[in-house]
């Protein structure tokens, strides 16, 4: 978590007023450790897809919490969004993110994000996306504690 608020802090400087952040970890949240750089990759397509292309300021929203037997992490942007079959894709591709998509190249970093999280939690990793072109996209994941 201070590696990503450190990371917005930079991103701030880079986008000066087109750039707020906020960061909501639930205390009892924090005493769990998730693989690194998981949460940053979420963090930085929020702000390389999201906020830089939008000329108007943008929010990022960094939410951590454990409910019952699981923990929560969203990543909010109020970005330029994509329409509902980028979502269907990157969500298709969350959901099935194996070593055969990393070698096809391009766009790798939520693939990896999720190949990582998925050989950790297995099964039990649950990624989900939501949003609109023009207003945002959200990015949720639940792993068990």
């Amino acid at each position: 978590c201070e590696n990503v608020r450190r990371y917005l802090e930079i991103q701030k400087y880079r986008f000066g007023d087109r750039l707020e952040f906020s960061l909501c970890i639930q205390d009892s949240a924090r005493r769990y450790y998730i693989p690194r750089f998981v949460l940053i990759t979420f963090v930085e397509n929020a702000c390389v897809h999201g906020i830089e292309a939008k000329t108007a300021p943008g929010w990022i929203f960094v939410r951590i919490c454990q409910k019952q037997k699981a923990l929560y992490l969203e990543v909010e942007d109020t970005g330029c969004g994509m329409d509902a079959s980028q979502m269907q894709e990157l969500k298709e591709r969350m959901l099935n993110a194996s070593i055969d998509m990393l070698k096809d190249g391009g766009r790798v970093g939520i693939i990896n994000a999720c190949l990582r999280l998925k050989m950790v939690f297995g099964e039990q990793v649950a990624f989900d996306i939501e949003g609109e072109q023009g207003v945002g996209t959200t990015v949720s994941i639940r792993m068990p504690l």
